[in-house]
């Protein structure tokens, strides 16, 4: 009789970050399957963008093209997409997907940004909530009221919720007196991911696993929430990973001889500065000065310039992390490099002189272009700037996939690393979404004798054949 697989995404951990964790004493049940049940690291590089829908659109479907960001403009239909509370994927969803063979077909997707085929689409925390549209999936109430009405699990959520509470408030209390601005929008969502969402998405996974779900895939975030927070230089990260590692240990020893177990995540974070600080100014309010009478609009973010009904023009700007995409919303089509340098002559000119912006890229008739410092870059030149950050042949072909996007920006903007950490376009003192370091370099945690081999993949969508083999093997 073969086995079910369950697949839990720990959120915004890294590779490097796994294995310091695994050598000291913060994950033991987590170092008890590599010691006892023959568990290996699998490093492997989710591409770029380094976010969770286009790592984890890539991971369930084999396909996460045209998903530039953690949030874009929709040239043609005219809308700004974005994931997680407000989620607005559902009014381009239709684009995506069509002919792909998702992971959990049948199966169980927990908490993650999309259905991914799943007979059970439980949406706690990231995707659109279908609650039940599909047939089979449970009702909210049907995993809430369960959750609730047990004692147990009450007091265990009580007990934890208290601990959780005053750690994050002393947390926050000590990195402001450091002098560190712990982002407080991430510290409040921090402290409802660990408290509430990550307990009730453990016990969805359970239940399932009860119920018979196979395969399983379930999102969890707190992690994540706490290294926007915090960084992930800060030891409230590391002290994080004791909740992680009891998930793992709850479910793995939920498995009662009927399923197999992979851990893995969809990229890592590295240490940030607001660009804003850097600067005193949002980049928005740099481009509105460079661009004047035009109307600047940050998605999720401040708006620049003057009202959309007396302005020359609309420009949009999408941030995740240290990764930008500047668009000029008034066509419905990307404009090619020539296109923006003959209308706006100022504008490559401003982006690519700024000392905050280690690059901006283009496309012009099939061709990437680059500029950084000022000027255009190419060949060797090119390959010495990307050597800083990666790979230099590996990064060029993830940048150069990311630049074929028709739902890219008109320009894209690479923020710059300073004294070791990356120059954030938003409000966060960890991130990711661009290019270098740990953001990057995510994880794949499986049985050494499953033979997996992630050694060559260059992008989150190359695991999707390695984890459907898997989950085709185990089920035979």
């Amino acid at each position: 009789m073969g086995k079910g697989l369950v697949i839990l995404h720990i959120d915004g951990l890294g590779a490097d970050m796994l294995e310091r964790a695994l050598g000291s004493d913060r994950m033991p049940h987590t170092r008890r399957l590599v010691e006892s049940e023959g568990y290996a690291l699998h490093r492997y590089r989710c591409g770029v963008p380094s976010t969770t829908p286009f790592a984890q659109a890539g991971i369930l479907y084999g396909d996460n093209a045209e998903i530039p960001s953690f949030r874009w403009w929709d040239r043609q239909r005219q809308v700004s997409v974005q994931f997680g509370a407000r989620s607005t994927f559902k009014k381009v969803a239709d684009k995506y997907f069509a002919g792909c063979s998702p992971l959990t077909e049948g199966g169980a997707c927990i908490a993650a940004c999309y259905p991914a085929g799943a007979a059970d689409d439980f949406g706690i925390s990231y995707h659109e909530r279908t609650y039940a549209e599909e047939k089979g999936s449970r009702s909210a109430w049907r995993v809430v009221l369960p959750y609730t009405l047990n004692p147990l699990n009450l007091s265990d959520w009580a007990g934890h919720a208290v601990l959780s509470i005053g750690r994050t408030i002393g947390e926050y209390a000590s990195s402001r007196s450091s002098g560190r601005r712990p982002a407080a929008p991430y510290v409040v969502s921090e402290a409802l991911e660990e408290i509430f969402v990550h307990h009730l998405t453990r016990f969805a996974v359970k239940q399932a696993m009860r119920e018979g779900f196979a395969p399983i895939y379930a999102g969890f975030y707190a992690f994540d929430e706490t290294a926007h927070a915090f960084g992930p230089d800060d030891a409230h990260c590391m002290r994080m990973l004791r909740h992680v590692d009891h998930t793992i240990h709850d479910i793995a020893e939920a498995r009662a001889g009927r399923y197999e177990l992979v851990v893995l995540s969809d990229h890592g974070h590295v240490p940030a500065t607001q660009f804003d600080h850097l600067e005193g100014a949002h980049l928005g309010e740099l481009v509105s000065k460079w661009m004047p009478g035009f109307r600047v609009e940050e998605l999720k973010g401040k708006a620049f310039g003057p009202a959309a009904d007396v302005a020359k023009g609309l420009i949009k700007l999408s941030y995740s992390g240290g990764l930008g995409h500047l668009y000029l919303a008034d066509n419905d089509w990307r404009l090619t490099v020539d296109e923006v340098m003959a209308r706006y002559p100022a504008l490559v000119p401003s982006l690519a002189s700024s000392p905050r912006l280690a690059l901006v890229m283009g496309r012009r008739a099939g061709e990437d272009v680059f500029w950084s410092g000022g000027s255009e870059l190419r060949g060797d030149r090119l390959k010495e700037a990307l050597a800083s950050y990666d790979d230099a042949n590996i990064l060029l072909a993830q940048l150069a996939r990311l630049n074929t996007f028709e739902h890219a920006g008109d320009l894209v903007l690479i923020a710059a690393f300073e004294r070791g950490r990356q120059v954030n376009f938003e409000n966060q003192l960890g991130c990711h979404g661009s290019i270098g370091g740990e953001q990057m370099h995510p994880f794949v945690l499986a049985k050494g004798e499953w033979g997996l081999d992630t050694s060559r993949v260059h992008g989150a969508h190359e695991l999707h054949p390695i984890l459907s083999d898997l989950r085709d093997r185990l089920s035979a």
